[in-house]
């Protein structure tokens, strides 16, 4: 390999992860604007809601654009398709290893967004090795505006929106057994089998409640040393327990990527020495494309659902 092909491998490996903080860096210059100008409310809410529609935070939009800078420089190399994604994954690798430990960035969160980010960077890739090996300008002209489309469309779709996830089990316990140890419970020993908590993800160790009333402070400790501070705002004993999330934790895995709304426990008799115990969660996604990560954030909580009433089922089984 010649000295002047490298540099132009390298060229693009940094302009592509200087593209990607570049938009990084303008989206929060872009939601500081209407702050800094003065705008007022109204037109404060039409702003954020077309940005947010648009462009915050797409991780289709931003790395097809760090593919397409990548694709310009390496444009003259006459690269197979291999080797554009032989360098492609090299290039990819820098932004998540650079947030991780420039940003703080959490390690399951880039781990979850790598796959899509090497996907649709490699779309772009792609797209610019046509556009800048095409003869007409019409062709140069014509796929970009509708990548432009198709993100906006994607955002006016699926803007953030509250989900729900809901989980069962079958218990061999009375309700009143089983309610023991659902206000509160102690600490869970066993190891987490789910892959994510093998590699960083928390885990939920222990609850603890002042008492069984609404208004009772509760906390949901998790592994790492994180801490959820809960509220009952909702008890039916032996039947229901609702809880706000009061405060979630500032950890990097969670923050201005999910927010934790409330969560709910029910329990329904089924008459013959047996309970069917129901885990409910709500929340708010923050991240794009959403039916990427809310399959996933719907994966991460029905497994914390499952191990806290896996541990429940445990401990009332073991009183009969």
């Amino acid at each position: 390999m010649t000295g002047r092909r490298l540099l132009r491998i390298i060229l693009g490996l940094v302009a592509a992860n200087v593209v990607g903080v570049a938009f990084c860096f303008a989206f929060v210059l872009l939601f500081q604007f209407p702050d800094k100008v003065g705008l007022p409310s109204r037109a404060q809410q039409w702003f954020y809601g077309f940005a947010i529609m648009a462009i915050w935070p797409s991780l289709i939009l931003v790395p097809m654009a760090m593919g397409i800078a990548a694709a310009y420089f390496w444009r003259s190399l006459s690269f197979s398709l291999w080797e554009y994604l032989l360098w492609w994954v090299i290039t990819s690798l820098v932004a998540p290893i650079g947030a991780y430990l420039f940003f703080k960035e959490g390690a399951v969160c880039l781990l979850i967004g790598f796959p899509i980010l090497f996907v649709c960077g490699f779309a772009g890739i792609l797209v610019g090795r046509l556009l800048f090996k095409s003869k007409t300008a019409a062709m140069n002209l014509s796929v970009i505006p509708v990548l432009l489309i198709a993100t906006l469309a994607e955002g006016k779709l699926r803007q953030d929106q509250q989900g729900v996830v809901e989980d069962r089990l079958l218990i061999n316990a009375p309700a009143a057994a089983v309610w023991n140890y659902v206000v509160s419970f102690p600490t869970i020993d066993g190891a987490p089998n789910y892959w994510l908590n093998k590699v960083g993800l928390p885990s939920p160790l222990a609850t603890t409640c002042q008492g069984a009333f609404v208004g009772a402070a509760r906390e949901c400790i998790f592994t790492n040393g994180l801490v959820f501070k809960e509220r009952v705002s909702e008890l039916t004993p032996m039947g229901l327990l609702t809880f706000q999330i009061a405060e979630q934790p500032h950890d990097p895995e969670l923050l201005g990527h999910l927010t934790l709304h409330r969560g709910q426990f029910q329990l329904i008799d089924n008459n013959d020495g047996t309970t069917t115990l129901i885990g409910r969660s709500w929340y708010t996604l923050h991240m794009r494309p959403l039916w990427y990560f809310d399959w996933w954030t719907r994966d991460v909580t029905s497994h914390v659902h499952l191990r806290v009433m896996e541990h429940i089922k445990t401990l009332a089984e073991g009183d009969r």
